[in-house]
């Protein structure tokens, strides 16, 4: 996950690796520092709306409402009375507005100073490089899973949710079907089954990393019941205190396995920072900083790539980097 905040010291990494290996490193991390995000994403024209509106301050005002969901990633946002300032003065948050020719309205806001505002008012900003969703579609017809495509990704975009589709037969192991929507650059798999006993609905399976939760209906209900339990663990994590943990992987062997790690590591929530320690052999000894402490960055990191070891001296994390076939 690409952040701002995320940084890279490799000093000891010059004092310690062999002059092969060390220009390998400062490769991937060159690399890495330029690379799209491989997990975590944006979601595009967050900040934008187009609502149906021709009056100017009720459509900034609806446009708001609607911003405001996206932002906190909470459904109620819209109508939160400790946000209702924010709403009033919405023209103060107005980067762009212009009447488009069918008789709605485009409004874009600042996001930096609205962010502020949501934050001043006591409400959390959802992080804006946000976990991507896997959605495995339901076996069915073209038409059918067209339009739940069309749903899914409408309300997606609603709440602010970037989404991944495959029509790919989901596994029905939980940790096969989050492996495998992790290996398609997601962080989190929603799978969507037929509800035998609600004709017209589709049941739903959310598997992340530290959430989880089954519901029956809609594309809407998934979409936003998915949403939910993602916001409220990005929260958690949120609200955690930062430490520095110490996190030993072994098999890194070449340049694919060392951007491999460094890209795991620092898209995984709840880490802010990555930095090298030493490469001794095929072992990365890193120090990350991260929200939650060790027992909750280490069920984090595991994966099909990154299998979990017995803690090392100190508690220190570790792990075994297993290549892709």
């Amino acid at each position: 996950m690409h952040r701002a905040r995320d940084y890279f010291d490799l000093r000891p990494l010059w004092a310690r690796a062999a002059v092969a290996l060390a220009a390998v490193a400062a490769a991937a991390v060159a690399a890495l520092a330029g690379a799209a995000p491989a997990r975590a994403a944006a979601v595009p024209a967050l900040f934008a709306v187009t609502v149906p509106e021709a009056d100017a301050q009720r459509a900034v005002q609806l446009a708001m409402r609607a911003v405001l969901v996206r932002v906190t990633g909470t459904r109620d946002a819209a109508t939160d009375p400790a946000l209702g300032a924010v709403v009033d003065d919405a023209a103060h948050y107005v980067r762009l507005q212009r009447a488009t020719t069918g008789g709605a309205t485009q409004v874009i806001f600042d996001d930096l100073n609205l962010r502020a505002a949501v934050r001043a008012a006591g409400r959390n900003v959802w992080d804006l490089d946000r976990p991507t969703l896997q959605v495995w579609l339901p076996a069915a017809d073209d038409a059918t899973l067209d339009a739940l495509r069309t749903q899914l990704a409408g309300v997606a975009q609603e709440r602010g949710l970037p989404l991944l589709f495959s029509t790919e037969a989901a596994a029905a192991d939980d940790a096969e079907a989050l492996a495998a929507a992790r290996r398609t650059g997601a962080d989190a798999a929603l799978l969507a089954r037929p509800a035998p006993e609600s004709p017209g609905a589709w049941q739903w399976t959310l598997v992340a990393p530290e959430a989880s939760g089954q519901w029956v209906g809609s594309a809407a209900t998934g979409i936003d019941e998915a949403t939910d339990a993602l916001v409220r663990t990005a929260a958690t994590l949120q609200a955690a205190p930062v430490e520095m943990i110490e996190c030993r992987v072994t098999g890194v062997t070449d340049l694919g396995g060392f951007s491999a790690v460094f890209e795991a590591m620092r898209s995984t929530p709840g880490v802010t920072a990555v930095h090298v320690r030493s490469i001794d052999g095929d072992a990365l000894s890193l120090e990350l900083t991260a929200h939650g402490g060790p027992a909750l960055l280490a069920h984090a990191l595991s994966s099909d790539r990154l299998r979990p070891l017995e803690p090392g001296e100190q508690g220190v994390l570790a792990y075994r980097y297993q290549a892709a076939p």
